[in-house]
């Protein structure tokens, strides 16, 4: 029986759903809206409220009603993940793409959504298509494999989870019809993950979310998580002034801001770490990977592989976080690392031909 009108009206009369009431609402209509209406008007009401914790919460356990979960036979390993927000307005290379290469090992692996761009000059699936891996086609084998081989896979959730598939096709809906209306799930989206998790870092664009999203991902179970903004704007932490870190490990809340000098770095201005178009943001990603670029592109990285392996309890400090992901970038772990999870979920040929034109001069 449907359960979806009696909570959408309360919805739309802007009174607040408890955590239960959200959760039957949205797997209500993600279960059984075809065509996108109903998606489209509970999008609505929940932008002009304004949505609580409670309603996230419930929207993030109806998405995973839905898909059920997905089992990657992990034996008892933590996996993290790795993403942000987006549509930061700030040009930048793919941080948390290279961020998932550098941190991620079969111990503690790494999980990456993938995106295609929204307001860079190239997301993080389009950079990964560029090299080999289309994430909308990458399989849960295929993701179990990359996992316990390479400890790291790129992937899309909404596409792995076909029982979501209502959303991808009010999402089109959206897209299609240009209809401009921001919804719960521009923050659900990257939030989402049907795979079971320790840890989560994740990059935000609005600066007043911070305790909303920490709450949240308490509420989710994660066990340390933190939640990162630069002060220019980006939403991954910034090699071109401070950052503010908040979040919690081991059972301890934290909150501070961190320069690039904090960290054993130096700071850059905005136009180092910004690439020019799609091919430069391919050529910046490769000269990482293969241990190539030496300036503030690499320092970004670094910055955010070492707040990955810190809150995944790998590193220390930030500082000795930073030491350990420029020794991996060096020593050509992140290069094998790249090789093999393309092997694994892509077409190494893509990547060998990406190399030739973007590394041959």
């Amino acid at each position: 029986m449907s359960t979806h009108a009696p909570l959408l009206r309360k919805l739309m009369a802007r009174q607040d759903l408890t955590r239960a009431e959200s959760a039957a609402l949205l797997e209500d209509l993600l279960r059984r809206d075809t065509e996108g209406w109903k998606l489209l008007a509970f999008s609505v009401a929940s932008q002009t409220k304004g949505e609580t914790l409670d309603e996230l919460l419930g929207m993030c356990d109806a998405m995973a009603r839905v898909t059920g979960g997905y089992d990657l036979d992990l034996a008892g390993r933590k996996p993290l993940e790795v993403s942000s927000s987006g549509s930061s307005g700030v040009r930048k290379i793919n941080v948390s793409t290279l961020t998932a290469l550098v941190a991620g090992e079969p111990a503690v692996p790494v999980l990456k959504h993938s995106f295609w761009k929204i307001t860079g000059v190239a997301g993080s699936a389009d950079v990964l298509a560029a090299v080999g891996i289309v994430t909308p086609g990458v399989t849960l084998p295929q993701i179990r494999e990359a996992v316990h081989r390479a400890g790291v896979a790129f992937y899309s959730p909404l596409f792995v989870s076909r029982e979501l598939g209502n959303l991808v096709h009010f999402g089109g809906v959206l897209a299609g019809q240009q209809v401009g209306v921001p919804t719960p799930f521009n923050l659900l989206a990257p939030l989402f993950t049907p795979v079971p998790l320790a840890y989560r870092m994740f990059g935000l664009n609005n600066p007043r979310q911070f305790e909303l999203l920490t709450a949240l991902f308490k509420g989710l179970g994660f066990e340390s998580a933190l939640v990162v903004r630069g002060s220019d704007g980006l939403d991954e932490a910034t090699i071109t002034g401070p950052s503010r870190v908040r979040g919690y490990r081991d059972g301890e809340d934290f909150d501070f801001e961190i320069t690039p000098e904090t960290a054993g770095l130096a700071t850059a201005p905005p136009e180092a770490i910004a690439p020019v178009d799609a091919a430069s943001n391919v050529r910046d990603f490769l000269r990482i990977v293969h241990g190539l670029e030496k300036g503030p592109k690499r320092d970004l990285v670094a910055l955010n592989a070492a707040m990955a392996l810190w809150i995944s309890g790998r590193a220390a400090t930030i500082e000795e976080g930073v030491r350990e992901a420029l020794r991996r970038i060096d020593s050509g772990e992140v290069r094998e690392k790249l090789e093999t999870v393309v092997a694994l979920t892509g077409d190494p040929e893509v990547l060998h031909r990406a190399e030739r034109e973007h590394l041959s001069h």
